[in-house]
């Protein structure tokens, strides 16, 4: 049963923006099955209305997808999603959690787990920061499209008081490696380490952040940006983010 379910997703999986249609030997291909396998997969998803077959025999996914996409995208937001996921990692890490994304030239708090011991004075819910410093700024700045990117360096640089070139290398090596870290940078004695969440088109314009005592999380900050990526990647899988 549970195989047979994971071959209709694979089918599913098959399509993208590149690929909106695929041949039946394509997505035979793609799940590695015998082609008569794949097409009685198939056969049952294009009769049940999820599949359409085209003139020139290749598949393609039917509106029927449309409908469901509006249905989520009424019953949730990105907050629904993330909580459970920001409140497990709390847990793990003792420490605050964060959901932000990006408005303009702001930074903006959408939700926050606190620990036992809040950091109340750091992020609340709603808060506008601007987009300057700090691990959760720069993985936000270092994932925008690059007009807004180059807006983003050149008033961060001139804020901070740095060169342009020196903050835009920081920025590439943030989007190399997955994460931002900060040590005392925004709010002194505190170390923050943030990853970006991305959207069902690959677009970033959220971030995990997990917030604590840099006397607590410098020593170790690997377990932390551990968490934080597994956490932001694993919010990103339910957004429909591509694998």
């Amino acid at each position: 049963m549970m195989r047979g379910v994971g071959r209709t997703l694979a089918v599913f999986e098959c399509f993208s923006s590149q690929h909106t249609s695929r041949s039946l030997q394509e997505i035979a291909n793609a799940l590695k099955l015998p082609k008569s396998t794949t097409f009685r997969i198939v056969a049952s998803l294009a009769e049940a209305g999820y599949l359409i077959r085209l003139k020139n025999h290749q598949y393609c996914l039917s509106f029927k997808f449309v409908r469901l996409a509006g249905l989520v995208m009424s019953t949730l937001d990105i907050r629904s999603i993330a909580r459970p996921v920001m409140e497990q990692t709390a847990v793990l890490s003792n420490e605050m959690v964060t959901l932000n994304t990006v408005s303009g030239n702001e930074r903006v708090c959408l939700d926050v787990v606190n620990t036992p011991s809040p950091l109340m004075s750091v992020s609340k819910p709603g808060e506008h920061l601007p987009l300057v410093d700090g691990a959760t700024a720069k993985v936000l700045m270092a994932w925008l499209p690059n007009a807004e990117r180059h807006t983003a360096i050149a008033r961060a640089a001139k804020a901070m008081k740095r060169r342009r070139a020196e903050f835009a290398a920081e920025l590439d090596r943030i989007r190399s490696q997955g994460y931002a870290a900060t040590h005392g940078e925004r709010v002194l004695g505190l170390t923050a380490v943030s990853a970006p969440i991305r959207n069902v088109e690959g677009e970033v314009r959220y971030c995990l952040t997990i917030t604590g005592p840099q006397i607590r999380m410098q020593p170790r900050v690997g377990v932390y940006v551990k968490l934080v990526i597994k956490a932001a990647a694993d919010i990103s899988r339910q957004l429909g983010a591509p694998v």
